[in-house]
């Protein structure tokens, strides 16, 4: 009876307090970390100087160290920056004609400038990329959602976009449970491309059908939570004020990209 009533009392405070990860980083405004980590992110397309860029990629692993997501960043983010290099080099060296060979494949020259060309392009990719990528770590899409509700926009809206992304999110997850339940069976789903082509097709009905009844289920929830209904909708969680340094840590970011397409904009920086 006593562990009912700590449990109820536990829950109780969960839900009448604010979200709280106990990190500053996750815990940080929505819009506030959009708000930053799009401005990292011009400023590393603006500024096309390489250390200023590589500082900024720096910057990137720094903040999800400190927001407890630095292995799934690192993994994810360096694989794209990885992509990007290995893509762009070879683009650049068949459209960029250069003077300086450095050496030749069959006939393929491979020129210093078609190289520079690269770097410069998958350092601008790769700074931009990582606001995205990293945002989308530290942040839940339904804190984003909620967060632009009470800035006005439509529940209706914020309710699509979150929908949409989750469902994605909901098939990845039903399809590695059907992948399973086929592996337990004795289902061969590992080796080449066309064992994994004939494994995957068992599952596509299955996997519809799910979606389908998932769709169902939202809409009845909908229905009983009087979704449609014109007034103001009450919230399960709730994030917590947005502290002062916050706006400060976003407005001086602001300030900075302002100077920044200034100088830009009157030729002072290339």
């Amino acid at each position: 009876m006593g562990r009912d009533i700590e449990l109820r009392e536990y829950y109780r405070k969960k839900y009448l307090s604010y979200q709280n990860r106990g990190n500053f980083v996750q815990d940080m405004n929505p819009l506030i970390k959009l708000n930053v980590f799009f401005a990292l992110a011009i400023l590393g397309v603006l500024i096309s100087d390489w250390r200023i860029q590589l500082s900024i990629c720096l910057v990137y692993y720094v903040i999800a160290m400190a927001g407890r997501k630095l292995k799934s960043f690192a993994l994810l983010y360096s694989g794209v920056g990885i992509t990007f290099f290995v893509f762009l080099v070879i683009v650049r060296q068949l459209s960029v004609e250069g003077s300086h060979v450095m050496f030749s494949i069959l006939g393929w020259k491979w020129t210093w400038e078609g190289l520079q060309n690269a770097i410069s392009m998958t350092l601008s990719l790769w700074v931009f990329s990582g606001a995205i990528i990293l945002f989308f770590d530290l942040t839940e899409i339904r804190d984003l959602m909620y967060s632009l509700e009470m800035k006005g926009m439509s529940h209706v809206t914020s309710y699509v976009i979150l929908a949409s992304l989750q469902t994605i999110v909901d098939l990845k997850r039903t399809s590695q449970t059907i992948m399973d339940s086929q592996r337990a069976r004795g289902v061969e789903t590992e080796g080449n491309i066309l064992v994994r082509v004939r494994a995957l097709i068992p599952v596509l009905s299955p996997l519809f059908l799910s979606a389908l009844a998932s769709t169902e289920e939202k809409a009845v929830s909908m229905d009983a939570r009087a979704f449609s209904v014109e007034r103001a909708h009450t919230f399960l969680r709730e994030l917590r004020p947005t502290p002062k340094y916050e706006v400060v840590i976003a407005v001086l970011v602001d300030i900075c990209l302002a100077a920044v397409i200034l100088l830009k904009i009157t030729g002072r920086i290339g």
